[in-house]
């Protein structure tokens, strides 16, 4: 994430070098985690600190917050945990904003 904010130029290596451990520059823009487990019966379920199991389902979201903006945007994948390779649920569903446009586009005419 912090190598993101640098190339979109939302922080700087004067950032980086002042930050601490507890407060990491890119905190500012991403302040919550990357996943989280995923139930049928409410957000999450389970124990973050245990070994992730095969068979759970996972999302991963990360985001973008720009408060000074009004501003914030976050990806997320569902992906199923496997034994050997994991099943990304969001695989066929397009995110960038080009692949979104055409799709609109199509649904108009």
């Amino acid at each position: 994430m912090e190598a993101e904010l640098l190339k979109l130029k939302l922080i700087d290596k004067t950032d980086i070098k002042k930050q601490s451990p507890e407060n990491p520059a890119f905190r500012k823009y991403f302040y919550h985690g990357t996943s989280h487990m995923l139930g049928l019966d409410v957000h999450d379920v389970g124990n973050m600190h245990d070994q992730v199991q095969v068979g759970s389902v996972w999302t991963i979201e990360p985001g973008i917050y720009i408060k000074e903006e009004k501003f914030g945007i976050r990806l997320e994948n569902n992906v199923v945990i496997g034994k050997n390779k994991n099943h990304d649920l969001m695989s066929n569903i397009p995110i960038e904003a080009e692949e979104i446009e055409e799709i609109m586009n199509q649904k108009r005419s």
